[in-house]
């Protein structure tokens, strides 16, 4: 069974509900408003059955103040009936219509010239060729030009073939795509709650589900799933949907927001397009106001332009959108654009990049990056999705919070990507995408900063992981961080020395007046044995420059030649090695010894005692219980 939908398109009163009604045998005009006035002012929906295809239909309003409802329904349409009445021709809001229908995208349709039993077969005939000539060189031009009318019902038969022909051609909505539901309106039934409608655009949307609204960010759980009048457990893409919502009140949901999967896409009002002017508008200023429509929704903007100062009537450019509300937008969106007064379609275009930083109108790199996005395969796409983005890389998940592909789609596209050396591909609970520019980049700067550091510290091991992280890492993920270095250990680029990084292979070396230096320090502390000098002592105790004595004595202190205890209080880690020996020899294992038992040892003060004792315990070699120590 095929699902799809098509929308009417015309001027006002020439006849698109009355040919719904005359297709289907439901009255696509629901208001009482407008079934005194005789003109439809918000969308009307119905359907009918072919047997193997499903048709919704969508009769959007005709009357130039109601283009903007129009706009939220023929958004989700697969091919259009552009009607046309035989006794006027072609009017204003039929040519605005087609102009929104091309810019849309959409790329399929019928002409219908409708009631022809008004006119003569001369007059029909010249209405024909107008519309044969209009249609030139436009996604219409090889369409049918169907005659009927709808109050005799002369020519619908033969229509219903054509719709039914058309709809076995029409592209597949795409069903791999994740849960998009447009709400184009939302109401209350007393004793089920709030019901939303629209056209399922992509995905299926199933019973029981939880679902979120975005922009909004509130999430509900569907009660029950109506398709054209009838209760079922699941919708899929190309149907007419009704969604009865449980935890969710009427006054929270409005016509623009998308029922879409809960925890994934995030709003924006910042959007790069390729925009589009329409032959007969004026001249586009940068930084002007417009009205931006996509979906169902309805938001101001003002439109930057990339490169250039005005676009010119049926020219294209790059574009940055900033909206003055927060929108639902997915790469390749179609989108259109009014002047913001008189509101008049003035374009349309394609969502590039859904969540873009803000940027210069000159900036060349995001321009590139623009017309790299509006061509080729998505596989080409992800790259400089990754690339765009503000930390040089995403998560999978935020990669696919601009695209909406099933989780497990997304994922295999980019092993594959990673596998083709094109991005790299690091593990996390949502894996990290970057290049391997990138990854080069920064390995690079790391390299030249670890060798910097040595020629600057060169009694030092190596700098920090953190120093190095906040320096160079501190703009990309953690994962980015560790990936590097890792890397670079493996190809014995860098060594880890604790938490130092140090070139591989590197050895300190200390000049002649340096070893001397270190030499005069340790014999000093050895001799000094069970009570070594202070740091003060120290250095007034050897025959050389103080600062010298302090910088190799720190030198001693990272490379565990000295052990400091406290800040007065250093030891040869010999020193306490030998003492471990003596405490070994005099105690067995478990047995109980106390401060004074320690002191009486080694002929030491408590001054000295203590640390010692406190040292011996972080090192696991002994125990305190109560004031005693056990040797473990």
């Amino acid at each position: 069974m095929r699902h799809v939908i098509a929308g009417t398109a015309g001027h006002i009163d020439h006849g698109k509900s009355a040919l719904v009604r005359a297709l289907t045998g439901v009255d696509p005009d629901r208001l009482k408003e407008e079934q005194q006035r005789g003109i439809t002012i918000d969308l009307g929906f119905a359907h009918l059955d072919l047997g193997d295809v499903q048709v919704g239909f969508v009769d959007v309003p005709g009357h130039e103040k109601f283009v903007k409802n129009m706009l939220a329904g023929v958004g989700g349409i697969d091919f259009v009936l552009l009607v046309i009445a035989a006794d006027e021709s072609i009017m204003p809001q039929t040519r605005e219509h087609f102009d929104i229908c091309r810019l849309l995208g959409v790329s399929a349709g019928i002409v219908v010239i409708n009631k022809v039993d008004l006119v003569d077969p001369e007059m029909l005939e010249l209405v024909v060729d107008e519309v044969t000539e209009a249609m030139a060189g436009s996604f219409l031009e090889k369409a049918e030009i169907i005659p009927v009318s709808s109050r005799t019902g002369e020519g619908i038969e033969r229509l219903k073939r054509s719709i039914h022909d058309l709809a076995l051609t029409a592209a597949p909505r795409p069903g791999n795509r994740l849960l998009r539901l447009p709400i184009d309106r939302a109401f209350s039934i007393h004793g089920f709650g709030t019901v939303v409608t629209g056209t399922l655009t992509s995905g299926e949307i199933q019973k029981d589900q939880e679902i979120e609204f975005v922009p909004g960010g509130l999430t509900a759980k569907v009660r029950g799933l109506q398709v054209h009048g009838r209760m079922t457990a699941r919708a899929v893409a190309g149907q007419r949907t009704a969604v009865n919502l449980q935890g969710i009140d009427l006054g929270q949901v409005e016509r623009g927001m998308v029922v879409t999967v809960p925890r994934l896409f995030r709003p924006t009002q910042i959007l790069d397009v390729r925009l589009s002017l329409l032959p007969d508008a004026k001249p586009l200023r940068n930084l002007v106001k417009v009205r931006f429509h996509q979906g169902t929704l309805e938001v101001l903007a003002r439109v930057a332009l990339l490169g250039q100062d005005t676009l010119a009537p049926g020219e294209t450019a790059y574009a940055q959108l900033r909206l003055d509300a927060p929108a639902f937008c997915l790469h390749d969106d179609a989108f259109i654009i009014r002047r913001f007064s008189p509101t008049i379609t003035i374009g349309g275009g394609r969502v590039l990049h859904p969540n873009p930083s803000k940027h210069k109108s000159t900036d060349g790199r995001t321009l590139a990056a623009l017309k790299e996005l509006d061509r080729g395969e998505l596989e080409a796409k992800i790259p400089v999705l990754v690339a765009t983005d503000a930390k040089r890389a995403v998560t999978v998940g935020g990669l696919n919070s601009l695209l909406g592909l099933p989780g497990p789609e997304i994922t295999r596209i980019c092993a594959e990507l990673a596998k083709a050396g094109r991005i790299v591909m690091i593990p996390a609970p949502s894996p990290i995408l970057t290049l391997p520019s990138v990854v080069a980049d920064l390995q690079k700067e790391t390299l030249a900063r670890v060798a910097a550091f040595h020629k600057d510290n060169e009694l030092q091991r190596g700098i920090s992981k953190e120093e190095l992280r906040k320096r160079f890492y501190d703009d990309v993920p953690l994962e980015v961080f560790r990936h590097c270095l890792d890397r670079m250990v493996e190809a014995r680029q860098i060594v880890f020395l604790g938490e130092a990084v140090s070139l591989y292979g590197r050895e300190i070396q200390l000049s002649a007046e340096e070893e001397a230096l270190r030499e005069m320090i340790e014999a000093t502390v050895r001799q000094a044995a069970y009570q070594p000098p202070a740091m003060t002592e120290l250095q007034a105790s050897i025959p050389a420059d103080a600062e010298g004595v302090r910088r190799i004595f720190f030198w001693m202190l990272k490379e565990k030649i000295l052990v400091k205890l406290s800040d007065d209080l250093i030891y040869h880690r010999e020193t306490l090695e030998e003492m471990k020996g003596r405490i070994r020899a005099t105690f067995a294992p478990g047995a109980r010894f106390g401060v004074a038992d320690f002191k009486d040892l080694f002929g030491i003060t408590r001054k000295h005692a203590i640390p010692l004792l406190e040292h011996f315990d972080r090192e696991k070699f002994t125990r305190r219980l109560g004031n005693d120590r056990v040797l473990v």
